[in-house]
């Protein structure tokens, strides 16, 4: 006959493994809930001060491990640093572990259109079809720490580029962002690239601080970093016959 601690030690990986798989599962009926209920509470309104997100239809998924949200005519608008912006994409989606780092996965495709406001106030319109369209975000208890937007083979009527590149990171030591500008085989009316590339760093980034938690509007970020003597100081520029400060400054 089998001993009682024999059969515990026969059983109990498989009782285990099936605990665990409950638990995970609760976990992520119980994370999908919430974000649901969260983009009903979004559709439409705004996400954070001055920016408003919509969609036509979304569906969520992802399980066991990730929440995965597909979304289709998404939309972004609001105010920007000197006047109004919006994208817009016929397909995006969401992606984002159910555990361990706050990092959220991005990808976009179909059209792309995109409207902004540069520093003078002048307003900008393009549009354009990526091969490939990808992004990320990290947050941490500080608000945003990192954003990196890669997209490949954009072209349209407007321009036409092997590659685009747009990164922030907040450095560790919270007292500057680092920004980062980068178009591989650039083409739009007479401007003819292999490489456009710009980097800066904005001083007295606390000014930001509000905004990358969510708790202030750009512009309100923006004249705040201005006030407190916020600089830009631009290095590596590899922008012949292009502005490099007006290609970021956008963004400040």
């Amino acid at each position: 006959m089998m001993k009682y601690s024999s059969r515990f030690w026969l059983y109990a990986p498989t009782l285990a493994f099936l605990a665990i798989a409950a638990a995970v599962m609760l976990h992520w009926w119980t994370a999908a809930g919430a974000f649901e209920k969260k983009l009903a509470a979004l559709k439409g309104h705004e996400a954070v001060p001055g920016i408003t997100l919509d969609w036509s239809s979304a569906t969520v998924g992802g399980f066991p491990f990730r929440i995965d949200a597909d979304f289709t005519n998404f939309s972004v608008r609001g105010a920007g640093a000197h006047g109004p912006f919006a994208w817009s994409s016929e397909k995006f989606a969401l992606h984002a572990l159910t555990y361990g780092r706050a990092k959220d996965v991005f990808e976009a495709a179909g059209q792309q259109r995109v409207r902004w406001t540069d520093a003078s106030g002048g307003a900008h319109a393009a549009a354009f079809l990526p091969a490939s369209f990808h992004a990320s975000a990290v947050t941490d208890k500080r608000g945003l720490s990192r954003v990196d937007i890669d997209i490949l083979d954009a072209g349209g009527k407007d321009f036409t580029a092997a590659r685009l590149q747009l990164h922030m990171r907040r450095d560790p030591d919270g007292n500057d962002l680092d920004l980062m500008l980068r178009a591989d085989t650039f083409k739009s009316g007479k401007v003819d690239q292999k490489l456009v590339q710009v980097y800066a760093t904005l001083t007295r980034s606390d000014a930001f601080a509000a905004l990358l938690r969510g708790d202030a509007t750009w512009p309100q970020a923006s004249g705040k970093w201005r006030a407190a003597g916020g600089a830009a100081k631009l290095s590596q520029i590899t922008a012949p016959g292009l502005s490099a400060d007006a290609l970021l400054s956008p963004f400040y």
